[in-house]
């Protein structure tokens, strides 16, 4: 099923879609726009996957507390200065 949306792009994506249609890739610019959205979903979704589990330990975190006490943080605090 397709979804309509309205979008703007940066001038250099429109300029890649168009690149891409002069070329042959695709035959549309909303072709274009869904190989370029399905070539890079892989590496958004990891992001997504990593983004996810950090929020997931921080409300752990913040939830039932940080994991480690007594850590010697001095060094973190030496560099700040």
């Amino acid at each position: 099923m397709s979804v309509v949306i309205t979008i703007k792009v940066d001038k250099r994506i429109a300029e890649l879609i168009e690149k891409m249609i002069s070329l042959g890739i695709a035959k549309t610019k909303n072709e274009a726009v869904n190989l370029l959205i399905e070539h890079g979903r892989n590496e958004v979704e990891t992001w997504i996957e990593k983004e996810e589990k950090v929020e997931e330990l921080v409300n752990k975190w913040l939830k039932d507390s940080f994991p480690y006490k007594g850590l010697d943080t001095s060094d973190l605090r030496e560099e700040r200065v």
